[in-house]
């Protein structure tokens, strides 16, 4: 992976933590779209749902997104943001290819 610079600007910095925050994580909670997968099935299970892990990562930048516009947004609301939303793009790639049958 290449080095990250300091990061010059509040965008910058907040993929840098998103950065940390998925790595972090990744080691305590395994690959995004097994925990997503893992935690789509129980939801599935209980409310008779449908949901992908993609699907499931899209629904945690929803939650986040409320959270910033409840009556209490913490700071780090857009650094989860941007971590849900590269966790969405780690189950993307990881899902099987389509196939025309």
């Amino acid at each position: 992976m290449a080095q990250l610079d300091r990061p010059n600007t509040q965008a910058e910095q907040t993929l840098v933590d998103a950065l940390e925050a998925v790595r972090d994580r990744h080691g305590k909670y395994g690959p995004p779209q097994e925990h997503f997968a893992r935690t789509a099935g129980l939801v599935n299970a209980a409310f008779g749902t449908t949901f992908t892990a993609e699907q499931w990562a899209l629904v945690m930048v929803m939650d986040k997104i409320a959270r910033l516009l409840g009556p209490m947004p913490t700071h780090d609301g857009g650094v989860d943001i941007a971590g849900y939303a590269a966790c969405y793009e780690e189950c993307r790639s990881a899902r099987p290819p389509a196939t025309d049958e």
